[in-house]
């Protein structure tokens, strides 16, 4: 006998009608997210001048967009994880919360090392909307009918994406560049009441329920030293191949011992 929870082809198409209310009862919900992780990821471009002046570490800049990218690709499992334990609305709701205190930290930045904090915490909430907003739209309707949704997404990620630099340049010339990450409040203050219209649905919790730390930290040990590895081999130095080069080395190691720890893990 065939399992039709196996079978897209078995489960029953969504009306319009009911397409139109699983649209309005999610997408909206999740579309502020989406976008604050987009947009939080790029609207630092055009303000990256202005923090070298202020800030100085002129040599250590880019630090404040790697920085989020290895926090976003790490929060992805962690996220992905936890959402489906203590349910995913209520893990949006705090990642809406962290980017939040991650853009106050950023915006108040007294010197360069808190910012990379605060970027860090950004990146850590980026990653785990984007997760988190996928996962979403995966609850609210069957399989054939997700990537309506998921286009979507998608756009709204790709539109964010491209309006960043052009709106932290504006701000920043405006207002300063402490105002790229003032911005960023209101919006997820517009976030959170949306985000608390999906409804909850609870997690799968059980007694049985491991968090994987090991393989996390080693996740992290291999995503890392792999982003900083590429940010040195874009510097087009000699002076810049041993330290690639010995990261790429790290993460390659980091990156075999999570092999086996995930294979212990099954």
């Amino acid at each position: 006998m065939s399992d039709q929870r196996m079978n897209p082809a078995a489960e029953p198409r969504m009306s319009a009608a009911e397409m139109r209310a699983a649209f309005f009862r999610t997408f909206p919900g999740v579309a502020p997210a989406i976008i604050l992780s987009a947009i939080d990821q790029t609207i630092v471009a055009t303000a990256l001048p202005a923090i070298a002046g202020a800030l100085g570490a002129v040599e250590s800049l880019s630090w404040v967009v790697v920085s989020y990218l290895i926090s976003a690709t790490i929060a992805a499992p962690v996220f992905g994880r936890l959402g489906d334990v203590f349910g995913r609305r209520n893990l949006l709701l705090v990642a809406l919360g962290l980017a939040g205190l991650g853009a106050a930290i950023s915006a108040t930045a007294p010197a360069f090392g808190v910012l990379i904090l605060g970027r860090l915490i950004q990146g850590f909430a980026g990653g785990g909307m984007a997760t988190l907003a996928m996962a979403l739209i995966g609850e609210a309707v069957p399989p054939r009918e997700r990537g309506r949704f998921q286009t979507w997404i998608v756009a709204s990620f790709t539109t964010a994406s491209c309006l960043g630099p052009i709106t932290g340049g504006y701000v920043t010339e405006h207002f300063g560049w402490r105002a790229v990450f003032w911005v960023l409040i209101p919006w997820i203050a517009l976030a959170v009441p949306l985000a608390l219209r999906i409804p909850a649905r609870p997690g799968a919790r059980s007694a049985g329920f491991r968090f994987d730390l090991p393989g996390v930290l080693l996740f992290a040990g291999f995503v890392g030293p792999a982003l900083l590895a590429l940010s040195q081999v874009q510097k087009l130095s000699l002076a810049a191949l041993p330290a690639a080069v010995g990261l790429a080395l790290l993460a390659a190691l980091a990156l075999l011992l999570l092999l086996r720890q995930e294979r212990r893990a099954r």
